[in-house]
């Protein structure tokens, strides 16, 4: 189980950060927790440019990537600190990462009513329509006189209020898995109980049952994600060993709350061209996971060209190069499967070669060939890092989010 705490205030010394470090290494048996500085964060404002939101992009995967989470809140004047309301603002404006995520409220203060005031507005915002988090009822830790239930080195001591914690946290630990069950059931669901399992699809070229078109999608030698027209991360295949790992905790959600702050201009750059129907392909080599991959994007449209979406082709290159290198394509045609069409090409008649920074035939226009570097006008080799350009790297994806060649690190403090 990984729960992510945070401690809510940017105060250097906080009996709430002593609270949750104890309950890290208190529950260790019971979940992973890892505690959180909202003091990283800058303050909440809806004119931050995006190069000043790399720590808050990186806190929202970390929410996404959790189980539960619990905020540490203490009281100042009958009510939360300024710092942990922006930092929920963060987590509520324009994006869904605390939507039905379980939450819990603790708190500590030097006062008898420890910190009652500030917990009561922090769950009514929790429950707000903008975060919707399925916050854990009743089980409230309330620990009030602070300096005296701590010992000096950071143990609650206080046997009720321990055993409080204990009981609360216990709670909070099964609400998280009734949810976890559920969620799996509904995953499962498809798979066990499809909605039509005798239906089919008619394609000019042939019929295919719903089953056949699953099993085509987890057996081709790629894996694909598409962005809707609108934007939104729509759909992946479902793959083992991804280069890309996807969660469906990211479907539906804005195409810019999938990337690092600095890969939005470049995503959207290659998604308004496609729109635009200034280009229909971008492709993209890269080296990913310690192996060589390749990229393409292309422009997903109907028999008349309106534009659909974005469709993303993703794979290693490996066994194909490999091939190459040791001579798979020699002179002799494979006598099996040898296209009659080339019997009367030349016997000294080059191959066609193919763009060696794209891998686009001769066939295809420059323009469509363009990597998402060109097309922000910067270095392709600079693409090392391996960010997904159209549907964005999950908190758990090929792409560390503390790398600061995949996010294109702010400055962002770090203390």
């Amino acid at each position: 189980m990984k729960i992510l705490a945070l401690v809510g205030t940017n105060a250097n010394f906080s009996y709430n950060r002593i609270l949750l470090q104890f309950m890290k290494k208190h529950f260790q048996q019971m979940a992973d927790i890892e505690i959180y500085e909202i003091s990283k964060l800058p303050a909440f404002g809806v004119d931050v440019p995006l190069s000043e939101q790399t720590e808050v992009w990186k806190l929202k995967q970390k929410v996404k990537a959790a189980d539960g989470v619990v905020f540490s809140t203490p009281e100042y004047d009958h009510g939360i600190p300024a710092a942990l309301k922006s930092a929920t603002e963060w987590l509520s404006y324009h994006t869904e990462v605390l939507k039905h995520k379980p939450v819990m409220v603790v708190g500590v203060s030097y006062g008898r009513q420890a910190s009652a005031r500030s917990q009561v507005q922090m769950r009514q915002i929790l429950i707000s329509p903008d975060c919707d988090a399925n916050l854990l009822p009743g089980n409230e830790v309330l620990i009030g006189g602070a300096s005296r239930v701590f010992s000096k080195d950071g143990r609650l001591i206080n046997a009720e209020m321990r055993d409080n914690l204990e009981k609360c946290f216990t709670h909070f630990i099964e609400y998280i898995q009734v949810f976890k069950n559920i969620t799996k059931e509904e995953a499962e669901m498809p798979i066990k109980r499809p909605t039509i399992s005798d239906a089919y699809i008619n394609f000019p070229t042939g019929r295919l049952t719903l089953k056949e078109v699953q099993q085509i999608f987890s057996t081709i030698p790629f894996e694909i994600d598409l962005v809707d027209s609108s934007d939104r991360f729509a759909w992946y295949s479902d793959k083992p060993n991804r280069e890309h790992v996807r969660s469906v905790a990211s479907l539906n959600e804005p195409v810019t709350e999938c990337h690092p702050p600095k890969a939005v201009p470049i995503v959207m750059q290659i998604i308004n061209s496609f729109r635009d129907g200034k280009k229909d392909v971008v492709t993209r080599p890269l080296w990913m996971n310690g192996h060589r991959s390749l990229i393409q994007y292309y422009a997903l449209r109907d028999v008349d060209g309106h534009y659909l979406g974005t469709i993303e082709f993703t794979g290693s290159v490996e066994y194909i190069l490999n091939l190459f290198e040791n001579g798979g394509w020699d002179q002799n045609p494979d006598a099996t499967t040898g296209a009659s069409k080339h019997d009367d090409a030349p016997a000294d008649a080059a191959a066609p070669v193919a763009d060696a920074s794209t891998g686009a035939s001769e066939s295809s226009a420059d323009d469509d060939t363009a990597s998402p570097a060109e097309a922000a006008g910067t270095p392709a080799a600079d693409s090392e890092d391996g960010d997904d350009a159209t549907t964005g790297a999950s908190e758990s994806g090929s792409v560390d989010a503390d790398d600061e060649t995949a996010d294109a690190s702010t400055g962002a403090s770090e203390n």
